[in-house]
């Protein structure tokens, strides 16, 4: 067989097999668009000013007027769109592109929620100790304490009110106040009380107030928090603690008499 003849249908294949890869890489790319809307979730109003973007990425917008945007063309496949706006959260949408068409998206935006009146302004009281200084039949009750802002606003004034229990029928009060508890600080303060002859045997804080707090329909001039009387000798330490997270007080509340500081 002459030697051409034999390398002929070799010749061919490898022919065929370029043709074949020519023919695979000359195929037309096909394209699509999306045609959006972008409106509020409550009311269905259309949203202008809105960011749009898609992933795999192609052109970043804004919504015009009607809240419409369009993207074209786009090559056919999946797309994630991505719409933002100031005052809504941001929301996605998944739409497949087709070969020569308009897919159609409507992407919906919940607004953000509004803020409320509530505060964070927070304050914590706990008695630390007391000692009862007996002189002839006089008792001077000396009490420490300590008041920290746990929240995250100042606190420009505050008051603490202590009940002072003792042997007798009928307990004492004292109001201590301050002023200027920033963020994070802890003060340590003390008073004395005289009590007559009686004998501290608790020290407990009945209510606190502070500035700053908003107004609530339901607020009342102070509010009281549970005391948890125990017995003490005349030297010891209060087990009553008292952690008062309040968000809503209105009023001073009446004074009990001021005493020293």
């Amino acid at each position: 067989m002459p030697p051409f003849r034999r390398v002929a249908p070799a010749l061919l294949l490898v022919a065929a097999l370029l043709f074949g890869c020519k023919e695979s890489t000359l195929l037309p790319e096909r394209y699509g668009a999306i045609d959006g809307q972008v409106v509020d979730f409550s009311t269905g109003a259309p949203l202008a000013n809105a960011a749009v973007t898609t992933s795999p990425p192609s052109s970043a917008l804004v919504t015009d007027g009607n809240g419409r945007f369009r993207i074209d063309p786009l090559l056919v496949g999946n797309y994630t769109i991505t719409v933002a706006r100031d005052g809504y959260q941001t929301n996605t949408a998944t739409v497949a592109v087709q070969d020569g068409q308009d897919t159609q998206a409507t992407i919906l935006l919940r607004a953000e929620p509004e803020d409320d009146d509530t505060t964070s302004a927070a304050m914590d009281v706990s008695v630390l100790n007391f000692v009862n200084d007996v002189q002839g039949d006089s008792t001077v009750v000396r009490v420490q304490y300590r008041v920290a802002n746990t929240g995250s606003e100042a606190i420009p004034a505050y008051e603490v009110y202590f009940r002072i229990v003792t042997d007798g029928p009928v307990p004492f009060f004292q109001e201590q106040s301050g002023a200027n508890l920033g963020v994070g600080q802890v003060d340590i303060a003390e008073f004395s009380r005289y009590i007559f002859s009686e004998t501290a045997s608790d020290v407990v804080i009945d209510d606190i107030w502070f500035e700053g707090q908003p107004a609530a329909a339901d607020a009342s001039p102070a509010l009281r928090y549970p005391s948890h009387p125990a017995s003490h000798a005349s030297s010891g330490i209060a087990k009553s603690t008292i952690s008062a997270i309040m968000t809503h007080v209105t009023g001073r509340r009446p004074g009990r008499g001021t005493g020293n500081s």
